[in-house]
């Protein structure tokens, strides 16, 4: 019973056992404990930078959720729905650049982390200018449509930022389970190493 943990506790003595003792296994020990522990560093860098990647993206589906609505008012209103679906078109919108400006600085932030993996990206999304005064003031056709393509427009832009993160989150993915593997070889090996050291 606990064999696991009464293993790792003498492997762990034995270990430094055979450091103190010095010679050639005790370098290399050391060196793949410290390609090791840079491992586990960049490893946690990345789920970091993943963290960051995700919150961002969670702020994108707020976004697009804004910018349909915004846009099935924008049809309507099209068609005729007045000052009532100006209303609602222009919250969904201000919704939508309140969050965009809160994706800027979350954006701002994922580029940090991924600065620290040495990874780099740019991301931009930008929703303003929505022709809010001509919507209103001249309230017809060509207003409106110039409003919903201004709309869809910032949908786009919004979906091509979407698949950059998904596309740099996909990256960080194969990254952790790499330096995942790296670290379970070396911790492999460094076992290996003092096993092979009679006592």
């Amino acid at each position: 019973r606990d064999c696991e943990r009464r293993y790792a506790a003498v492997l762990q003595e034995k270990t430094q056992a055979v450091k103190a003792a010095g010679g050639a296994t005790a370098a290399q020990i050391l060196r793949l404990e410290e390609r090791a522990a840079y491992l586990e560093s960049q490893r946690r860098e990345l789920e970091e930078a993943y963290t960051a990647g995700q919150d961002a993206l969670s702020t994108i589906e707020q976004i697009e959720d804004s910018l349909s609505s915004a846009e099935g008012w924008g049809t309507w209103d099209l068609v005729g729905g007045g000052l009532i679906a100006d209303l609602a078109k222009h919250s969904r919108l201000d919704e939508a650049q309140a969050s965009v400006e809160y994706l800027q600085s979350q954006l701002r932030s994922f580029r940090t982390e991924l600065a620290d993996v040495t990874i780099s990206a740019d991301f931009q999304v930008n929703i303003d200018g929505f022709l809010r005064v001509a919507d209103y003031v001249f309230d017809g056709i060509f207003a409106d449509w110039a409003v919903l393509d201004r709309i869809n427009q910032a949908q786009v832009q919004v979906e091509n930022t979407r698949a950059q993160i998904c596309a740099v989150l996909d990256y960080l993915r194969q990254m952790t389970n790499q330096a995942e593997q790296d670290g379970a070889g070396l911790r492999q090996e460094i076992e290996r190493l003092v096993r092979s050291v009679p006592m």
